[in-house]
């Protein structure tokens, strides 16, 4: 994949699936642009000081007006935009008699809004550009189309069913401006954070980063110039 000259916008770029799909554009010629929540997210990410990257600290993708901030300010740093991945998320276990409708919004928030506001800022900058088109890539999860698979994760599910909804919706509404919008599904991801909630589990049938930052990049490529309103399944032997 050829990413030669091409900016792309990798919101929750700087964690473990999110740092995976940035050093692969790199690797491929793109420069990148990633929004950091707090200065600890920027600190902990090990291309921040890459001269192809952009990163801003402070920004809050549920917050509609820092969302317009960030792709404003990354394409004024980077040049217009080729496509826009949205990793930012955030999982949460629960079984519903314990969640409450603040745990329930705070899925929502983190997982949908947050999606939501990066597709909207994607397509008015496409839009506006001078060249046509755009890539747009989201990430579901395997119980956003198996929500039996979301026993006791109710609102993470729930949260992630509106992103693959979105995605599927989104494509079709801009697919005549030459946008492209997918999303992956993935199961479990093999990230440190998942082997130490589930230590017990066979680690060898997880996704790796690397093999999904691969699905993703290529979603986000010229190379796909057909694939629209898929939600890919990556999910690994799990």
């Amino acid at each position: 994949m050829d990413f030669t000259d091409r900016h792309l916008i990798v919101t929750g770029g700087a964690g473990s699936l999110g740092s995976a799909v940035v050093q692969l554009l790199l690797n491929s010629g793109a420069t990148c642009s990633v929004p950091c929540f707090n200065q600890s997210e920027c600190d902990s990410f090990e291309l921040a000081d890459h001269e192809n990257v952009f990163t801003k600290v402070g920004i809050d993708l549920t917050d509609e007006d820092q969302a317009q901030s960030f792709f404003k300010d990354a394409i004024e740093a980077n040049g217009s935009l080729w496509a826009s991945i949205h990793i930012a998320g955030g999982f949460g276990m629960g079984a519903i008699k314990d969640m409450s409708k603040a745990d329930f919004m705070k899925q929502i928030n983190l997982n949908l809004v947050t999606c939501y506001n990066s597709c909207r800022a994607a397509v008015q900058h496409f839009k506006s550009q001078e060249s046509s088109g755009g890539r747009i890539v989201n990430i579901a999860a395997r119980p956003a189309l198996e929500p039996r698979q979301g026993k006791g994760m109710t609102a993470y599910t729930t949260a992630k069913a509106g992103v693959a909804a979105l995605t599927e919706s989104l494509a079709a509404e801009v697919v005549e401006d030459d946008i492209l919008v997918n999303a992956i599904a993935p199961s479990v991801i093999d990230t440190p954070q998942n082997r130490e909630g589930m230590p017990n589990a066979d680690f060898e049938k997880w996704p790796k980063p690397k093999q999904l930052a691969q699905q993703i990049c290529y979603l986000a490529s010229p190379k796909n110039e057909v694939t629209r309103g898929s939600i890919t399944t990556v999910y690994g032997k799990s």
